[in-house]
C-alpha cells in the first residue's frame, strides 16, 4: 500500500515540493485516458469508504449526516465529470494556424497552441465543505485531471477526515499507475505559506474568507515569478423581492429565506446575507414564526464561533439596526458554539451609510433585511412598538 505524505516542518515541506516537482513531467506526459481512469478509481474508493468517512466528518464538523452524504456524492461526481472531460479532450483547446505567405498583414508563420500542465498546484481546503471543496474536492480533481501534481493544505477544522481522505486519494491514484509524489497533504498554516512562496508551486486555489484569501493572493502576486491564484473569497448573496412576489407568496418567501439562512448553521456560500424588500411588514411575522421552529446548530470550529460572535455583536449593536429575531449562541468549554438564527432590519439608506459595519459577510446564521422605507419598522409585540437593538 502506498501511503500519503504529510509535512510538519520547513524541511519536510521542501521535500514534498521536491517530490511534486520531480513527478510533474511524468504526470504531464500521462495519457489523458489513464488520468481519467485514475480519477474514477479515486471516486470508487471514496464511495466504498463512505460510511467511515461520513462518521469522521459528522464528529469533526457538526454537519448533518444527510448533508454530508449528499456532499460526498457531489465530490465523487466531480471526479467522474473531470474524467469525462479529459477523456474527451476539448479542454486542451488545440489550435493550428498554418503558415500563410499571402496573409493580409504580411506572411504568417505556422503557429500552434495547446494547453499544457502548469506544474505543482497548492490547494487550500475549505472548512464548510469537507468533501466537495476539501482534500478530494473540485480544485484537486481539476488539477489532477489536467496533469498537475497537487499539494493540499488540510483545513484544521477536520484533520482526521483530511488524513483519511488523503490516504484514499493517494492509494487509488498511485494504484492506478500514476507517478509517486503526485499528491501530498500538509497541515500547518506555516507550511502552507512556505509552499505558496516556493518557486516550485506554479498555481494555488483557495476557498474561504475574504481576509485570508486576500492575504494569500497577495503572497502569490508578490513572488519573484507571480502565479495564478484561483480564489473564492467570501459571499454575501443579496436577494431581491418584488412587490408582486410579496403579494403572491409572502409566507413561502419567508419560510424559504429562513431555511436558507439557517441551513448548515449559515455556513454556506449560498446563504442570503441580505434580503431587500419593499416593506418588511408583510414578512416579519412569518420570518419570526419560521425561525422559532429551527433548532440550534453547531458551528464548524471554535474559530468560526468566535468570528461569528464578533460579527453578530457588530451588526446587532449598530444604531441603525432593529432586531427582528434575536437568536442565540451557546459556547462550550472548548469554544465550540451552537447557534440559532438572528435576523435584523434596517433601511437601504442606513445600509449604504453604515458601509462595512453592515455590509461585510457574517459567516453564520445571521441575515440583514433592508426595507425600502427609511425608518425602522414597528412591531406591536415589543415595548414601544419596536424591538431593542441588541
Amino acid at each position: 500500500m502506498t501511503h500519503f505524505r504529510t509535512a510538519a516542518a520547513p524541511t519536510a515541506v521542501s521535500d514534498l515540493l521536491a517530490r511534486a516537482a520531480a513527478a510533474a513531467p511524468a504526470c504531464a506526459e500521462t495519457p489523458p485516458r489513464d488520468r481519467a481512469r485514475a480519477l474514477v478509481a479515486i471516486a470508487d474508493r471514496l464511495d466504498e469508504s463512505a460510511d467511515e468517512l461520513i462518521s469522521i466528518a459528522v464528529a469533526e464538523t457538526g454537519l448533518a449526516e444527510a448533508r454530508l452524504r449528499g456532499e460526498l456524492r457531489r465530490a465523487t461526481w466531480q471526479l467522474r465529470l473531470f474524467a469525462e472531460v479529459i477523456a474527451e479532450g476539448a479542454y486542451l483547446d488545440a489550435r493550428i494556424d498554418e503558415a500563410d505567405p499571402d496573409y493580409v498583414v504580411g506572411p504568417r508563420p505556422d503557429v500552434r497552441r495547446v494547453n499544457v500542465p502548469i506544474g505543482p498546484v497548492l490547494v487550500f481546503a475549505a472548512s464548510n465543505f469537507p468533501f466537495a471543496f476539501s482534500v478530494s474536492g473540485g480544485d484537486t480533481a481539476a488539477a489532477l485531471a489536467a496533469g498537475n501534481p497537487v499539494v493540499v493544505k488540510a483545513h484544521e477544522g477536520h484533520p482526521q477526515l483530511s488524513r483519511a481522505t488523503a490516504r484514499i486519494v493517494t492509494d487509488a491514484f498511485v494504484g492506478a499507475g500514476q507517478p509517486e509524489g503526485v499528491f501530498a497533504l500538509i497541515e500547518s498554516r506555516e507550511d502552507a505559506v512556505a509552499a505558496l512562496r516556493d518557486e516550485r508551486v506554479r498555481a494555488a486555489a483557495f476557498t474561504g474568507s475574504t481576509a485570508a484569501g486576500r492575504a494569500l493572493a497577495d503572497i502569490a502576486a508578490a513572488r519573484p515569478t507571480p502565479i495564478p491564484f484561483y480564489g473564492e473569497l467570501g459571499s454575501v448573496n443579496p436577494v431581491f423581492v418584488t412587490e408582486a412576489a410579496l403579494r403572491e407568496n409572502a409566507a413561502g418567501i419567508a419560510e424559504n429565506y429562513v431555511a436558507s439562512v439557517s441551513g448548515s448553521c449559515g455556513q454556506l456560500c449560498t446563504k442570503p446575507g441580505f434580503l431587500f424588500v419593499p416593506s418588511v411588514a408583510l414578512l416579519a411575522d412569518a420570518i419570526a414564526a419560521a425561525a422559532s421552529k429551527v433548532g440550534e446548530h453547531r458551528a464548524l470550529t471554535p474559530g468560526v464561533t468566535g468570528g461569528y460572535l464578533r460579527r453578530r455583536d457588530t451588526v446587532t449593536g449598530h444604531r441603525a439596526v432593529t432586531t427582528l429575531v434575536t437568536g442565540s449562541v451557546r459556547v462550550d468549554e472548548v469554544g465550540f458554539g451552537w447557534a440559532t438564527t438572528t435576523f435584523v432590519v434596517t433601511s437601504v439608506d442606513a445600509l449604504a451609510e453604515a458601509g462595512a459595519d453592515l455590509l461585510d459577510e457574517a459567516f453564520g446564521p445571521l441575515s440583514v433585511i433592508e426595507s425600502s422605507t427609511t425608518t425602522p419598522p414597528r412591531y406591536p409585540d415589543w415595548p414601544n412598538g419596536c424591538s431593542p437593538a441588541t
